[in-house]
């Protein structure tokens, strides 16, 4: 696993090895949590094949609503620091995973099968599928790395360029491309993309 110190802006080619890293970290997340139950994702763009992406993983965690506690107990045995509730949205959580000043992985945890974690999921399928619109996303990365002054700066501001892309995107996902009744779900911006 990669990772990223904390006080850096760094993107990187996407690595196929991205893969390789979540489905060991999935599978220490499953085996301390002991519940088939729970759904693990690999997203952001890490799991974007042909997309440049900050060397973090990023991993969505569905596990309902009296789950939160028993993720949370897990990760922190990982080595996660559980951060509670992210920002104003409900039903999500959050954890990261350090080592040092260096970032390793970000949790996202849901405790139901949200507008938000659908869009999420549809997001990253969207682009896995579609070149042209990966390639968009991409070179927007890659501009916005080269002048943003900060990582806040970045994060920030590609937000704001993500809230413009999701209606492209979701046109896409409603032309027949994702699975029937994911496109009828309220667009919400999806995690860390």
């Amino acid at each position: 696993m990669y990772g990223m110190r904390k006080d850096e802006l760094r993107l990187m080619p996407h690595d196929p090895a991205w893969e390789a890293d979540f489905l060991t970290e999935k599978s220490r997340i499953a085996d301390s949590l002991g519940d088939p139950s729970v759904g693990i994702e690999h997203v952001g763009s890490t799991s974007i094949p042909n997309v440049h992406a900050k060397p973090i993983l990023d991993v969505a965690i569905l596990c309902g609503e009296g789950g939160v506690e028993e993720v949370a107990h897990a990760l922190r045995a990982l080595g996660y620091e559980f951060r509670g509730q992210f920002g104003d949205a409900a039903g999500h959580y959050y954890a990261v995973l350090d080592r040092g000043d260096v970032r390793l992985c970000q949790a996202h945890i849901f405790t139901g099968e949200t507008a938000h974690w659908h869009s999420t999921l549809r997001f990253r399928d969207v682009l896995r599928r579609n070149p042209e619109l990966a390639r968009e996303y991409d070179g927007y990365k890659l501009t916005l790395a080269k002048v943003a002054a900060n990582k806040t700066e970045y994060a920030e501001v590609k937000s704001r360029w993500v809230d413009a892309f999701l209606p492209k995107l979701m046109r896409v996902a409603a032309s027949g491309v994702e699975p029937a009744g994911l496109s009828a779900l309220p667009c919400q911006k999806p995690v860390n993309q």
